[in-house]
């Protein structure tokens, strides 16, 4: 069943087309793709309340999305097929992420939530621990911006990542683009793909799941 499932979705004409990373960067998520191209999608909920938090949609490129039908092919433990997505996934070199905010937030709060995630990645040999302190450091002055602001329903974050470039966008709910930053170095991409796609990452199983079944 999870054979039938991957190649559905990678199959052109039989999946719903999706957003293509590589004309995401300057369009935003909302341009159609190529149907072969892998999505996964998942919503975050926090507290006992179950309160609605952001989604988070990842897309990714040609490639990667062909190593993963082939996954489907070769593997049919589901655990093992499960890690050998994610292992795809952190290391794909072409790839948007785009979170989306469903409520409001404070900046405290979003960078709580984005270091418990992060944290995990170099204690999974991922990253150097000196390159998470490096990045969990920068953070605030990064989103400074958002201090008094705070985060708003409707805000968008996209990290699109080409090589090892990665490119961050943060666009309000009324479209106004208010960071737009490029890094460039491998730790940049493997800490963004890490912290969704990492071992006991709150995105990871909903990730997955949305794409496995």
């Amino acid at each position: 069943m999870l054979r039938a499932i991957l190649l559905v979705a990678l199959v052109p004409g039989l999946a719903v087309a999706q957003s293509r990373p590589e004309t995401a960067a300057a369009e935003g998520a909302g341009a159609i793709a190529h149907a072969g191209q892998v999505r996964m999608h998942t919503l975050l909920e926090k507290t006992i309340f179950k309160v609605d938090v952001l989604t988070v949609d990842v897309w990714l490129g040609r490639a990667e999305s062909e190593r993963i039908a082939s996954l489907g092919v070769e593997l049919d433990d589901r655990r093992e097929l499960g890690d050998s997505i994610a292992e795809v996934a952190i290391h794909s070199r072409d790839a948007l992420v785009r979170i989306d905010f469903v409520r409001d937030v404070s900046l405290d709060q979003f960078l709580g939530g984005v270091d418990e995630n992060l944290g995990l990645v170099p204690r999974a040999g991922i990253i150097p621990y000196a390159d998470y302190e490096e990045i969990s450091a920068n953070l605030p002055r990064w989103f400074a911006f958002l201090d008094e602001r705070g985060i708003h329903k409707g805000d968008r974050i996209e990290y699109r990542i080409h090589g090892d470039t990665l490119r961050t966008r943060y666009v309000a709910a009324g479209g106004e683009l208010l960071l737009d930053q490029t890094d460039v170095g491998s730790a940049a991409r493997l800490s963004v793909l890490g912290s969704y796609f990492v071992r006991k990452s709150e995105f990871r199983k909903g990730l997955l799941e949305s794409l496995t079944g």
